[in-house]
C-alpha cells in the first residue's frame, strides 16, 4: 500500500515524477523546428517578392497607359480653336509645328477656355546623377496663349518644362500622311501629318529578379488636320 502511494520507478529508472527530454531528444526537436521555420520563412519571402513584383509592374503599366492616354487625348485636339472658323490662328501655318522621333509641337485648345495653347512632348534620356536618382522621362512644356506672330516663337510664357511620366526608357513618333505613308522624322512640312504612332516603354529595376519593360502603343488622327 505504502509503494502505491509513494513515488514508483519507471522501466526507465527515473522517477514518474522527475521525468524529462534527453539530449537527443533536444537535438530532434530543435532540427525539425528550425526546419519547419526555415520552410515557412522561405514561403513568405517567396510570397513577399511574387506580390512586390507584381505591385511594381502594375505601376509601371498605368504610369506608361496615363501617358499615352494624355498624350494622345491632347493630339486628338491639334489644330483646335475654337475662336476662329479656320480652325489654326492666323499667324500659324499649321497645327503640329514640330516632328521629331522623340518630340512634338502642337497648338490646339485643349482645357476648351477659349484660348489656343502650344504644347510639347520630349522625351529626355538623361540620367544625372544616375538613373537610380533621376531615371529617363518625358518631359511637357506648354504656352497658355499665343501674344502675336510669329507663331513659332512669340507665346506667352508658362510653367517650363516639367516631368510627364518617369521610368521611360522609349518615347517613339511615327508620322504618316493622308495616303498612310510614313513620313520620315524629322518632318519636314508638318503640315502633311494626319495619322500619328505613340510608343512609349517603362522599364524599373524589380525586386529578386530583372526589370521587365512594358511597352504601350496606340494612334491618334487628329480631328482638325483634315482627312
Amino acid at each position: 500500500m505504502w509503494l502505491a502511494m509513494g513515488k514508483q520507478r519507471g522501466r526507465s529508472g527515473s522517477w514518474w515524477g522527475q521525468a524529462g527530454f534527453s539530449l537527443a531528444e533536444i537535438l530532434m526537436a530543435t532540427a525539425i523546428s528550425s526546419v519547419v521555420l526555415l520552410a515557412l520563412y522561405l514561403l513568405y519571402d517567396v510570397n513577399q517578392v511574387t506580390f512586390l513584383k507584381g505591385e511594381q509592374q502594375a505601376d509601371l503599366q498605368q504610369n506608361a497607359r496615363i501617358a499615352v492616354d494624355r498624350i494622345v487625348r491632347e493630339l486628338r485636339l491639334a489644330g483646335f480653336d475654337p475662336q476662329t472658323p479656320t480652325i489654326i490662328p492666323a499667324p500659324c501655318t499649321t497645327a503640329i509645328q514640330s516632328a521629331t522621333a522623340t518630340s512634338i509641337r502642337f497648338i490646339a485648345d485643349i482645357d476648351s477656355d477659349g484660348t489656343t495653347e502650344r504644347v510639347e512632348y520630349s522625351y529626355d534620356a538623361a540620367c544625372m546623377p544616375s538613373c537610380a536618382v533621376n531615371p529617363p522621362k518625358i518631359r511637357r512644356q506648354e504656352w497658355p496663349s499665343l501674344v502675336g506672330p510669329p507663331c513659332t516663337t512669340n507665346w506667352s510664357v508658362g510653367g517650363g518644362v516639367q516631368p510627364f511620366a518617369e521610368r521611360v526608357i522609349t518615347l517613339n513618333f511615327q508620322y504618316y500622311d493622308g495616303a498612310g505613308a510614313l513620313l520620315p522624322t524629322p518632318v519636314a512640312n508638318p503640315g502633311d501629318i494626319r495619322r500619328i504612332s505613340v510608343t512609349i516603354t517603362t522599364q524599373d529595376a524589380q525586386t529578386g529578379s530583372k526589370a521587365q519593360p512594358f511597352t504601350l502603343r496606340a494612334e491618334v488622327r487628329p480631328r482638325n488636320l483634315g482627312l
